[in-house]
């Protein structure tokens, strides 16, 4: 835990490290180490966070155990001003998208680690590139070879289909 309020003006730097970090998504990371450095800039803080893990999940097509090496390395502004978080007038700016709010005085480093390994994480992970998935009918890995399920028989199509199909839209006029 590092106490903002006790900064000293070089700042903080604080190491971690976890054998098993569950992400609560039916992923995990293993081995998970990382690096929290918060510095004090006027009345805000300059933190950045940078970490190495192994992601543990599944294959988004085919669901085959998938293990990935997963780097993280963020910068941002650090601020406890209530009027960032409440919004009120102000418009939001670009320079306002690298500002996280920091309601509580005492940050909490692996808290902050975590949630930064969840936003680099993979959200769609594939065990490979021309992975080809599973069967909708019978679900078998077609990464291990083709099934012997029937293809869908190909459907006519209905009624609005085809008169949809025969409509000129003049789009110039709209």
């Amino acid at each position: 835990m590092i106490d903002l309020g006790q900064l000293p003006p070089e700042g903080v730097s604080v190491d971690g490290r976890t054998g098993t970090l569950d992400l609560g998504d039916g992923t995990a990371l293993r081995q998970a180490t990382w690096q929290v450095r918060v510095m004090p800039s006027d009345a805000d803080f300059f933190l950045e966070v940078k970490g190495s893990a192994t992601w543990e999940g599944g294959c988004s097509r085919c669901l085959e155990p998938l293990d990935l090496a997963l780097t993280v390395e963020s910068q941002f502004l650090g601020s406890r001003d209530k009027e960032l978080a409440e919004g009120g007038s102000h418009a939001l700016g670009s320079q306002d998208l690298d500002v996280v709010f920091l309601p509580e005085p005492i940050l909490d480093e692996e808290a902050l680690a975590r949630e930064h390994f969840l936003l680099h994480a993979p959200m769609h992970p594939l065990c490979r590139e021309d992975c080809k998935g599973l069967c909708p009918q019978c679900g078998k890995n077609w990464n291990k070879g083709p099934c012997s399920c029937h293809p869908e028989l190909v459907k006519e199509p209905g009624a609005l289909a085809k008169a949809l199909s025969g409509l000129k839209l003049n789009l110039e006029d709209a």
